[in-house]
């Protein structure tokens, strides 16, 4: 009876620690998704004086993953400003910049990042109140796609809310775009200013 027991005993004792370690395996923290939401001002500098605007991009979102290492990276991120958002103050300007972009075929401008790694931003963001990281986007005016350089900055993380600023330049001849006179005497230059302050915040499953 004795051994029996004990035969017992060491069965019990091997289903309930396999089921702990299932359990353990289920409690594994799943990489967070973060709402992102941004603003964003340009400067077009012209013949006559630089001209101001800004715009709002789309609500999207941000998935954390693992790569091979452990470390976390954002696999891919997507940005999308409608062009009908882009604001410059002046109806008939924003008129003739909606022309350009010929809005009526292409209504959105379009950015992505891939692999991007989360910890070389973190450490390079972080780095004094001048920290910047470089970053590689792919930017899709009308039908034409570049790769262009940005910078990040101004890294802060509070609870559940991260914000940054992105910072880079647009050629317009790049993207086989012709900015529009007045008069044929005031001209628009061909590098345009972006600074986007980005909000991402953590979206909590139900």
């Amino acid at each position: 009876m004795n051994v029996r027991a004990g035969r017992l005993l060491a069965t019990l004792v091997a289903v309930i620690s396999s089921t702990s370690a299932g359990g353990a395996m289920a409690e594994v923290p799943v990489p967070p998704k973060f709402l992102g939401a941004c603003d964003i001002a340009f400067l077009v500098p012209s013949t006559l004086h630089d001209v101001s605007g800004s715009a709002s991009c789309q609500p999207f979102t941000v998935r954390l993953a693992r790569d091979a290492s452990g470390k976390e990276v954002i696999p891919v991120v997507e940005v999308e400003v409608p062009v009908a958002a882009m604001d410059t103050r002046n109806r008939s300007r924003d008129g003739q910049m909606r022309e350009m972009f010929r809005s009526d075929r292409f209504p959105r401008i379009r950015a992505a990042a891939h692999d991007v790694s989360v910890e070389r931003l973190r450490e390079e963001m972080g780095k004094g109140l001048e920290g910047k990281a470089p970053l590689d986007l792919l930017l899709r005016i009308r039908d034409v796609e570049r790769k262009v350089r940005a910078t990040a900055s101004h890294l802060k993380e509070s609870g559940e809310r991260v914000t940054f600023d992105l910072e880079f330049p647009v050629s317009l001849r790049e993207f086989d775009l012709k900015a529009p006179s007045v008069l044929g005497i005031v001209r628009v230059g061909d590098k345009v200013s972006v600074k986007a302050n980005f909000t991402l915040t953590v979206i909590r499953s139900p």
